[in-house]
């Protein structure tokens, strides 16, 4: 199992910082987590939007984008597809 920690800063943004660097419009990985600090959203292909925060759990399917809320890094414990994550 691979565990990661995401770190990002304020202005970051999937579909501008990592998709052109695929050639993905959407992030196609699965994520199970825990939100450390900060907030961020994740906006589904299928229209749903999901807020994370301090001390949530999340999860996310694969068809999303995803970008930080407010001045303060997004910090979260990946449990689930950190692996998969760093080979997008």
């Amino acid at each position: 199992m691979t565990i990661g920690r995401a770190t990002y800063e304020p202005g970051w943004k999937w579909s501008v910082h990592v998709g052109p660097l695929v050639g993905k419009k959407s992030c196609d990985v699965e994520h199970v987590g825990i939100v450390v600090s900060g907030r961020a959203m994740a906006a589904m292909d299928d229209g749903r939007v999901i807020e994370m925060k301090a001390g949530d759990v999340f999860y996310i399917g694969p068809g999303h984008d995803s970008w930080v809320v407010g001045d303060e890094p997004y910090v979260s414990i990946h449990l689930m597809g950190a692996g998969d994550y760093a080979h997008s």
